[in-house]
Formats: C-alpha cells, sequence, structure tokens
C-alpha cells in the first residue's frame, strides 16, 4: 500500500499498487473530479508533485506531450508505484453524496423515434438514490457487462431514474434495451457517478453543447435550475443528424415558457426543407459568440465532439475552469453506451 497526500486539502489516503490512483481515491470518500473513467474525457487529470505513477497501457489519450512535461497525470488510469504528493481540487458538492449499489425495477421502456428509448427505473421499497442533476449511473445485468448512462431528469422524486438510450449499431445492451427489454424486469444500478453537474455557486450565463442523447444529462440541469427558479441566462444547442433526430420537444417548451432559457437546434445533415442552423453544432456556437470569457459551458455528447468543443471554446477565451463535460465513449466496457 502507498499513502498518497493531497497538497490541496492536506488529507491522504492508502492506494494499492492494483488499483488506480482514482479508485484508491474513491474508496477512501474523497471526492476527486472524473467523468469516463476510461482515460478519454480528461476530467480527473492532476498535477503528481512528487512520486512515480505508471500506466498499465501506455499514456492514454487525455494525455499530452504538454501534460507529461508539466507532470500531470490521468488519475482513473495510472497507478501509484511509490507514495505520491499530488495536486487536485476535490469536489464539495459531492461531499455527502454515497455510490451505491441497489436493485432496481423497469417501470416504463418508451420509444421515442426510431432509435433513441426513454427507459423509467424504479427503486423499489423506500430506498433511493442521492445524485446530482448531470450524473451518470452503471446499469448490471448478468447477461451484460455493465454499462453507463446519464440520468436524464432532476433529482426531484429520486426512487424514479430517467434514461435516454440510442440503439447502437453492434451494442448488444443497447440492442436488448431496444428490442427485448420488458416493463418488471428487474436490474441492478451503481451510481450516481461523474463530475458532470451544474455549479450552482455560479451567476455566469451558460451555454449547453449537447450532441444525440447528450441532451439527457443536459435535460436534467436545466429542469434542476428551473425547479430551483434559477434566473441565470441559459443557451442550449442541440445538435444532431437530421430533423428526426430531436427525439423531444421539450427545448422548445422551456424557451417558450422562460425568457431566460433560449435553444438553437442543429442539424449537421440537413435537407431542403430546414430553415434553422446547420453544421457542427460546436462550431454553430463558436459563430453566435466570439468571446466567451463571461461563460460556462457545459458539453455532452460524442467524444470527437467533446473534445472539438472544449478545443474551440478556449480559443474563443473561454476559461478552462469553466468548461464542463460529458463523453460518451461507445465501445468501452463501463463506459456510458449511449
Amino acid at each position: 500500500m502507498y499513502t498518497v497526500l493531497n497538497q490541496v486539502s492536506g488529507k491522504s489516503f492508502q492506494c494499492g499498487s492494483d488499483q488506480t490512483v482514482l479508485d484508491g481515491a474513491l474508496s477512501n470518500g474523497f471526492n476527486f473530479p472524473y467523468g469516463c473513467q476510461n482515460g478519454f474525457c480528461g476530467q480527473c487529470k492532476a498535477v503528481i508533485l512528487n512520486g512515480e505513477i505508471d500506466y498499465d497501457e501506455g499514456n492514454p489519450e487525455a494525455i499530452s506531450d504538454d501534460d507529461i512535461e508539466a507532470n500531470m497525470a490521468l488519475l482513473c488510469q495510472c497507478k501509484a508505484k511509490s507514495d505520491l504528493y499530488i495536486a487536485v481540487d476535490e469536489i464539495d458538492s459531492l461531499a455527502n453524496i454515497q455510490i451505491r449499489s441497489m436493485p432496481c425495477r423497469v417501470e416504463e421502456v418508451n420509444h421515442l423515434n426510431h432509435d433513441v428509448v426513454q427507459l423509467i427505473l424504479k427503486i423499489p421499497g423506500s430506498q433511493s438514490l442521492q445524485y446530482l442533476a448531470g450524473q451518470y449511473l452503471d446499469i448490471e445485468h448478468p447477461e451484460f457487462e455493465p454499462r453507463a448512462f446519464s440520468i436524464a431528469n432532476a433529482p426531484v422524486n429520486s426512487n424514479l431514474l430517467e434514461l435516454h438510450i440510442r440503439l447502437v449499431e453492434g451494442g448488444q445492451f443497447t440492442n436488448f434495451v431496444f428490442n427485448a427489454l420488458t416493463e418488471k424486469t428487474i436490474l441492478r444500478i451503481e451510481g450516481p457517478k461523474g463530475s458532470f453537474f451544474l455549479r450552482e455557486e455560479s451567476d455566469c450565463p451558460i451555454i449547453f453543447i449537447a450532441g444525440g442523447t447528450g441532451f439527457g444529462p443536459i435535460k436534467a440541469i436545466i429542469e434542476n435550475l428551473i425547479l430551483m427558479n434559477s434566473s441565470r441566462t441559459v443557451y442550449l444547442y442541440w445538435g444532431v443528424r437530421t430533423e428526426q433526430d430531436f427525439y423531444l420537444n421539450l427545448p422548445s417548451e422551456w424557451s417558450e415558457k422562460h425568457s431566460n432559457i433560449s435553444f438553437i437546434p442543429v442539424l449537421s445533415e440537413p435537407d431542403s426543407s430546414w430553415s434553422g442552423m446547420s453544421g457542427y453544432v460546436h462550431e454553430v456556437v463558436m459563430k453566435d459568440f466570439e468571446n466567451l470569457i463571461d461563460f460556462e459551458v457545459y458539453a455532452c455528447g460524442p467524444p470527437v465532439m467533446v473534445k472539438a468543443a472544449a478545443k474551440s471554446c478556449i480559443e474563443n477565451n473561454l476559461k478552462k475552469e469553466n468548461f464542463f463535460s460529458d463523453s460518451f465513449e461507445y465501445a468501452n466496457v463501463g463506459s456510458t453506451d449511449e
């Protein structure tokens, strides 16, 4: 066992050589920021001030040469090879939220369009799941590897959980959900997980960038803002391929009912009847906002979209600490299979 000391908080924990530093932190009750846990999103980067770490399969994609030069590591992938002295900001908002494993029952399976299912899960009895709007959970089924899906409803009635699941070509679990899963089926969930959630202490205007079913966790955050009677200015950009891929009409309803919410739908493959915005959704945002210095941006969707959005936003003067993301990694076990 190695000792990992966080310079920022002055607190330490024990971490085994066979577990990642992030797993060691979480298992000891430390609320380190993280996202996909697959080495892509980069949410769990930290500075290694002293000590040695190693990766099982070489440097992950989210670690650049500049990061390595700056002694940064991806805590979800690296393992301690000695005692460590690190610097990472813990997330106070997660302090009282425990990751739990519990059974749940399929309450509803609603086909929203040609390739998206709305799954409503009910936690039985008096149990509930405490979570922050935007977080995700893992679904466990005895015939499949665990899969992660974002929670798509605000944490109001916490024994009902809404998920938006897109049919992935070749995806065994999503095909099962889309074609075979029935009501009253018993599943098991583990969560909540992730550091993609609203920073309530801020009053900055917010730009949400959603790609496909990346709309799900953003829906939860916007619903939470509405429930809070927040007056923060909100711009929601939802990008899909064709008009039929907009599987819910809620954004239009929000913008009609709430003067502080604007909805900008974007199609990447529009037909001749489309009169709205077209192209890549992050590029449309950049055309509308030349200077993002006063904004917060929350981006959720395919990894390529999230990565491109991060680059473009930073280039347009967004502060790095004001970019929050959750990327949907389709192929990897334990990743968001949306």
